[in-house]
């Protein structure tokens, strides 16, 4: 794949570093702003993140059409492709953040039903919360510009750099004393650089005589959006599971149950993110390869993906179950610990499987069948909302971290359609599953002997982090094993 070490490099570091960032300055948010408030600064947040979702997969269209009208030689559909997908970008970001900004108060007297004063804040936080969202909308045409030409690196230092000087104002403007309104308008300001920012880099990227317009083709714009509505389906109701789930939370349990629930979560989801983040590398690739009737290639790249993540997420996994409870009690306090850890052991085994997911949805998403995808995160979300609402109630957040494993139930569906279009057998799936379960339930019990022998809670995160590094590192090894052989060969003869 183009530019694969430096797509990597960059992903994962720009993943990485803001992932640091966020763990050290979230229990000074915590702290300064109490958990009713950093509650409502969440769900601020997780808004903006949610509404990047609602485009109707334009996003993916701009990853699927460009990279593969760039390889069949079609390159005239690039430049209507980009001029759809810059109108409809602005459109909607206009009037999605027009709604929001309109029913702003309505939605703060929902998360604050019983306090009037609050409900008027939450209210004015939402409002400026659709202005960031607005530009952050506007920039995402600009970043998967950057990816469709396979130039994961940028996107990731725009995107990450602005996650990084949000964090840190945020956390800067609360030692401060201000208030959560000056930080959402911090927000705003990070986000008019970013877009300016993409603005800039995405037309050096673009090919010569390549200029973005408004210009529309219906032909092209009825190709694009029999690929893009099924996308906007499966990603909107992605959307709606990683977001709306701090409303249920917070209108049942109240705000502070959300911040229970949404630290484990965060750390879980940021845990397993790199995985999302690279994976999505893959996307391109398997769209040039489906273009050219490449099964062999498109086979050995899925292969060959499955088991790194396989491998990524079983360690992301058995760390967060063996030493979560440790962190939480380090890095936050042993009450917040003794309220979180199940929570968070809970969330982490769910990733597990839902991290492994993601190459087979990159390889549908690249053969062009989202109306599976699309399919399959229906029916998940289905079973998700009803699980999360009775058993909220009846097990608290502990119940709305269960209720994630209701997303998986599509999942023979889902690899039915794997087999038939990749020619990867849902058995073979299963098999690996089911040995990456055994040997990680191995390492944690083996861990949790170790962890009798360890005085502090310091230690227990420091012995499970070398065990796990020997662990992965070793299977790596093994995994590209000829490939380290011809690269020692090559270097000997070299010399």
């Amino acid at each position: 794949m183009k530019n694969i070490h430096r797509n990597i490099a960059f992903s994962g570091l720009g993943y990485i570093l803001p992932l640091l960032a966020s763990l050290a300055t979230i229990p000074l948010m915590i702290k300064y702003m109490g958990e009713d408030v950093y509650g409502l600064y969440i769900i601020c947040i997780s808004l903006i993140g949610f509404m990047t979702f609602v485009d109707l997969g334009v996003g993916q269209a701009i990853v699927k059409y460009v990279s593969q009208y760039e390889v069949t030689g079609e390159n005239t559909k690039i430049k209507p492709i980009l001029d759809i997908a810059l109108m409809m970008y602005v459109v909607l970001g206009i009037s999605i953040a027009a709604l929001v900004a309109l029913f702003s108060l309505p939605l703060g007297k929902l998360i604050y039903n019983a306090d009037t004063v609050k409900a008027v804040m939450a209210g004015k936080a939402l409002s400026i919360t659709a202005l960031a969202f607005l530009l952050s909308y506007i920039n995402q045409f600009f970043l998967n510009v950057f990816k469709a030409y396979h130039r994961f690196d940028i996107p990731a230092v725009i995107q990450n750099s602005a996650n990084i000087a949000g964090i840190v104002s945020a956390t800067v403007l609360v030692l401060l004393g201000y208030d959560l309104l000056v930080i959402l308008w911090g927000y705003v300001i990070i986000q008019v650089v970013a877009l300016t920012a993409g603005y800039i880099l995405g037309k050096r990227v673009l090919p010569v005589g390549v200029v973005l317009g408004l210009s529309f083709d219906r032909h092209i714009f009825a190709e694009m959006l029999s690929f893009s509505i099924y996308t906007f389906v499966s990603n909107f109701l992605g959307g709606i599971v990683s977001r709306l789930d701090k409303f249920i939370i917070g209108a049942i349990l109240g705000t502070e149950a959300v911040t229970y629930y949404q630290i484990p979560h965060t750390i879980a989801q940021m845990a397993n993110g790199i995985i999302q983040v690279l994976s999505q590398i893959t996307f391109p690739r398997f769209s040039e390869l489906s273009s050219l009737n490449d099964t062999v290639g498109r086979l050995a790249l899925y292969k060959r993906s499955m088991l790194l993540v396989f491998l990524a997420s079983m360690g992301i996994a058995v760390a967060l179950i063996s030493a979560g409870g440790a962190f939480l009690e380090l890095w936050i306090s042993a009450e917040f610990a003794l309220k979180s850890t199940l929570t968070l052991q809970i969330i982490a085994l769910y990733f597990f499987f839902q991290s492994n997911t993601v190459v087979a949805y990159w390889a549908l998403q690249g053969s062009g069948n989202a109306k599976v995808t699309a399919l399959s995160s229906f029916l998940g979300t289905v079973a998700y909302l009803v699980g999360i609402y009775f058993l909220t109630q009846y097990y608290g957040y502990n119940g709305a971290a269960m209720s994630l494993f209701l997303l998986l139930t599509p999942m023979p569906y889902f690899y039915s359609w794997v087999e038939r279009n990749v020619g990867h057998k849902f058995s073979e799936y299963l098999l690996l599953t089911g040995l990456f379960v055994v040997f990680g339930l191995l390492i944690v019990l083996g861990l949790s002997q170790l962890h009798r022998f360890m005085p502090s809670n310091a230690l227990f995160i420091l012995v499970d982090g070398i065990v796990l590094t020997g662990v992965i590192g070793a299977a790596l090894s093994y995994l590209f094993r000829e490939e380290l052989r011809l690269r020692f060969r090559s270097s000997v003869n070299y010399k």
